[in-house]
């Protein structure tokens, strides 16, 4: 392979970027080594106990002055994001949105979720006691990011850890370190305090950060993240983890096949099939696949590759994705699968592969089981809806997935049945978009969730404040009824709560 891709240079001690478009350079980053994040994460230590202390509206302002740098400089994150990730200009977009959505979701819903909470309990066991269960925030936070969306799946994820009071060290990918360069340098722009850094290297750096964070957020493969779990076990580190998908999309007799077929080849190319929850596998019922499969085509031969104005889909980011994606694509040919469109690479500078459907596909095919992460649609012939659900869960992963039905009763009741942390209805990654909502995956496809409250108190440990709200005698301890007035007490308060009597205890 002779393709040019963003890579480690040690000798020279730098990382070298390269478009994928075309393999030109674009520029050199210092190679950090594991002795880089222990001096960081000393920094970002030392700055963690005033960025607590000032306290959450304090620390809501500076977030809310990062959100319009963001705005500001959208073009040039963009540009970069475009540039490093061999995307068309439109794409990283939705990073930069969801960024400036997650800010504002934050700044809203923080207060309330992050606010001491007093419980009302019913137990007789702590009648005249106060508590309240407080929150603090893990010191510090270490995040070891994703190529396909660097900007997101980094500082995305720092947002809400920046929220509850933590310092924050990123580990962009190797392969995308640059808009996330560029967006360290916006919080340092606006002069916040220094409680957000990014190192910059290969593996060996996403191991030091686990081992110099209290609490790791990672993104990526399931064997690494398989890793990051052994790492982080050694020391007991929390983690929380978003790892590969294998996402399925039903279309059954009855549904919108025009739609379908529309949402189809955009969750299955868009971003050129990288995605980890893009459409990887589509089944289709029996009375509407023929038809159904034409449509797709048609709009997939429409599809235009390049990174110009108006182009559809891009260059793979990650060069050996090539030939991973050509592997699959052979492999599933060879054992009898056809292909409609593309099947095979784009002869010119840099990372391309054709938008390409798959026919005749089974479940014995790696192209069905393992992770594609490519522009690759492969299409099975399904019995009912049955047969689909079935092959649907057949699977380690289960981030989400996509129903297309007659009616949203049918698409509700198989819904339910799918083993994975989403589905969207008539739809694609409309989960993802709304930050309201958790996202998270079963199976192999992660541990925890992103959005709403799970997001935020994740970076959070709880701290339960116990009290008497009675002055206690000398001689009382805990809950017990010292005198025998207060045991009488206690006895009717046992009586009323339980309906019953003592004797079980002996009382």
């Amino acid at each position: 392979m002779t393709e040019k891709s963003t890579l480690i240079d040690a000798e020279a001690g730098l990382i070298r970027v390269h478009r994928p478009a075309d393999g030109t350079h674009i520029a050199d980053l210092p190679l950090q080594q594991p002795a880089h994040v222990a001096e960081c994460a000393a920094r970002l230590r030392g700055a963690q106990p005033e960025w607590e202390r000032i306290g959450l509206a304090r620390r809501i302002e500076w977030l809310r002055r990062y959100r319009q740098w963001i705005v500001d400089n959208t073009d040039l994150l963009l540009e970069i994001g475009a540039a490093e990730g061999g995307r068309v200009r439109n794409e990283p977009m939705l990073e930069t949105t969801l960024l400036v959505e997650l800010i504002d979701y934050y700044s809203r819903s923080a207060p309330k979720l992050l606010a001491p909470r007093r419980l009302r309990p019913r137990s007789p066991l702590v009648l005249g006691k106060k508590v309240t269960v407080n929150r603090y925030p893990y010191p510090l936070v270490g995040v070891i990011g994703a190529w396909n969306f660097p900007m997101l799946l980094t500082v995305g994820d720092a947002l809400p850890a920046l929220f509850a009071g933590s310092a924050v060290v990123l580990k962009p990918s190797e392969v995308t370190p640059l808009a996330v360069r560029e967006l360290i340098r916006g919080w340092q722009h606006i002069g916040a305090p220094p409680v957000l850094d990014a190192v910059y290297g290969g593996g060996d750096l996403g191991a030091a950060v686990v081992d110099a964070a209290d609490f790791v957020q990672f993104t990526g493969s399931v064997a690494t993240g398989k890793r990051v779990l052994e790492r982080a076990a050694s020391t007991v580190t929390p983690v929380s983890l978003e790892l590969g998908g294998k996402d399925p999309c039903l279309v059954l007799a009855g549904a919108n096949l025009a739609r379908a077929a529309n949402c189809a080849v955009y969750g299955g190319f868009s971003n050129n099939g990288q995605v980890c929850m893009g459409f990887e596998r589509v089944y289709v019922e029996d009375s509407v696949y023929d038809e159904f499969v034409e449509m797709v085509r048609t709009r997939v031969l429409a599809l235009r590759s390049g990174t110009e104005p108006g182009s559809d889909v891009g260059a793979l980011t990650f060069a050996p994705q090539l030939d991973i994606v050509d592997g699959q694509v052979r492999a599933a040919v060879e054992r009898g699968a056809r292909v409609l469109t593309g099947g095979h690479r784009i002869e010119r500078a840099g990372t391309w592969y054709a938008p390409t459907v798959l026919v005749d596909v089974d479940h014995s095919m790696a192209v069905m089981r393992e992770e594609t992460f490519g522009p690759v649609l492969p299409i099975v012939r399904v019995a009912d809806a049955e047969e689909a659900i079935r092959f649907a869960n057949d699977t380690e992963f289960g981030l989400s997935a996509t129903v297309f039905a007659a009616d949203d009763r049918q698409s509700e009741r198989i819904a339910a049945r799918l083993e994975v942390g989403a589905v969207n209805i008539n739809d694609f990654l409309i989960n993802m978009t709304c930050v309201d909502a958790p996202q998270g995956g079963w199976k192999t496809s992660g541990i925890g969730a992103r959005g709403a409250e799970y997001g935020l108190l994740k970076f959070t440990r709880t701290k339960v404040v116990a009290q008497s709200r009675i002055p206690a005698g000398d001689r009382e301890i805990n809950w017990f009824p010292y005198t025998p007035a207060r045991f009488r007490a206690f006895r009717s308060a046992i009586r009323l709560v339980h309906g019953r009597g003592l004797g079980r205890f002996g009382l």
